[in-house]
């Protein structure tokens, strides 16, 4: 497994530290791996796996098969196949039918708009304001046309 691991580091032009880097693991336990003092971990292996997803598992684990894995889309592609007017051009026109558009039944009512009547008010003037503060004593302020009064 080790040999493929290198052979993954150069395909890709990378270091051993690199290579650490890109899968997300310690540079010294890729340089265990490669020196043969750890075994190489399952998540070690997931995380190649993960980063190189153009490697195969098998080969990858047993040295089985190709190191590409098969290019094939794992999701259909939105385009290849679609017909576009498979009956070139013609429209089978016994497959329309018309439809009558019926009112909704949920129609939008219009808002109900409240006039407010503006209530004439006596005109009110300030007579008197008095202060209070927190010594205990107040000032009173009278307005001028009330001293004339």
């Amino acid at each position: 497994m080790i040999e493929r691991i290198t052979q993954i580091m150069e395909r890709e032009g990378l270091t051993p530290s690199k290579f650490a880097e890109a899968i997300g693991i310690q540079r010294s336990a890729m340089s265990h791996i490669l020196n043969g003092r750890n075994n190489v971990s399952l998540d070690v292996l997931i995380k190649i796996l993960d980063r190189f997803a153009y490697v195969d598992s098998d080969w990858l684990l047993f040295g089985k098969g190709e190191m590409e894995r098969n290019r094939m889309p794992t999701q259909p592609d939105l385009f290849s196949n679609t017909a576009i007017n498979p009956s070139g051009g013609q429209v089978a026109l016994e497959y329309r039918k018309e439809m009558r558009v019926d009112t909704p039944v949920n129609s939008i009512k219009q808002p109900v708009v409240e006039q407010i009547i503006q209530q004439e008010t006596v005109t009110k003037k300030v007579s008197k304001i008095m202060v209070f503060y927190s010594d205990n004593t107040f000032d009173t302020f009278i307005s001028e046309k009330n001293k004339k009064e």
